[in-house]
């Protein structure tokens, strides 16, 4: 029986680890399904907490840890928690620090070690993702970079694996990521056996479809604001630096510089990362055709679009139409 180590505090996400420990067992009802009930479970996953005294939650949820000697598991997993600003993200590994050093041990005998969405900063603190591929949640990436620079971040994808360690985006890739370790723990085929059983698709791969484009990197430069907010407003007209720059009293250099520290971004993308987040939502709520979309959106040429909007989302704007569209309002409990 392969045992799989969750490292938590008190900070985890109560839904994340609830989430590891029902998949897991998942596989192990599947498994004795397939074997008639004869067969002992194939995976023991458990929490662990830094000192060994029970997890108290955020929401007041006690659960008992087991005393396991975690550095032996056969996978390690560092669970997501709570961290949604620049701060808390810095501070996020001081609770689980006591894991470190015996997790390098655990990383150097070839354990898997696993994380996801916030879960990937606690890992890259540790160290054992410096100048490692790695992925985590899109929305949190300028942070990441500033915090982990020697991290060779890669948020186009959904799943990255360095070696031993594995590391997944943001909150429902937990599942691609149980799916991962169960193929390496169990074999690719009862991997995808539980994937069905689940409803989950094992190929999902890349975030970039779901990232939303016009969400930029917080700053506190007003001019810039200002800017974002006429772009906005003036998405379909034809755009021209020298005129944007002269409507703003800014030399062509100093706009650029000054988009440049505020959004890490030149006006030019900005304003194409805008266009093509627009049209995914009129993709998603309208039926209006392609050509009429580009046009809303500051574009003649359809195929000079496609070729942006593939470029942002990896999807034609048809195949993104597809995936996304919402056919009426959405009803979770039809009669």
């Amino acid at each position: 029986m392969k045992q799989i180590a969750v490292l938590a505090t008190n900070n985890s996400i109560s839904s994340d680890l609830f989430g590891l420990l029902d998949f897991f067992e998942y596989c192990n009802v599947l498994w004795q399904y397939q074997q008639k009930q004869q067969a002992k479970p194939l995976l023991h996953c458990y929490l662990v907490s830094p000192d060994g005294k029970p997890l108290l939650l955020k929401q007041g949820v006690s659960l008992a840890v087991q005393p396991h000697r975690w550095q032996e598991a056969d996978a390690i997993i560092l669970p997501p928690a709570y961290a949604y600003n620049r701060a808390q993200l810095a501070a996020i590994a001081q609770s689980s620090s006591g894991y470190f050093a015996e997790l390098q041990q655990a990383a150097a005998n070839g354990k898997l070690i696993a994380a996801n969405c916030t879960g990937t900063f606690i890992l890259a603190a540790s160290g054992l993702l410096s100048h490692k591929n790695a992925t985590s949640s899109w929305f949190f990436k300028d942070v990441f970079q500033s915090l982990y620079p020697d991290v060779h971040l890669q948020l186009n994808k959904l799943l990255v694996q360095d070696g031993n360690l594995l590391t997944a985006g943001a909150t429902t890739s937990n599942v691609n990521l149980c799916l991962a370790l169960t193929e390496q723990l169990v074999g690719e085929a009862f991997a995808r056996q539980i994937a069905k059983v689940m409803l989950t698709d094992p190929n999902r791969s890349s975030q970039i479809p779901y990232m939303d484009l016009s969400i930029g990197q917080q700053h506190n430069d007003a001019l810039v604001k200002q800017i974002q907010t006429h772009l906005v407003k003036q998405l379909a007209e034809p755009f021209a630096l020298e005129a944007l720059a002269g409507q703003f009293h800014l030399s062509k250099r100093t706009l650029l510089r000054r988009f440049k520290v505020a959004l890490k971004d030149t006006p030019l993308n900005y304003l194409q990362r805008l266009r093509v987040e627009h049209a995914k939502r009129l993709l998603e709520t309208t039926n209006q055709p392609i050509e009429q979309i580009v046009l809303q959106v500051g574009y003649e040429d359809v195929s000079s679009f496609r070729k942006l909007f593939i470029a942002y989302t990896e999807f034609t704007p048809s195949q993104y139409r597809h995936k996304f569209t919402q056919e009426g309002p959405i009803n979770c409990c039809p009669e």
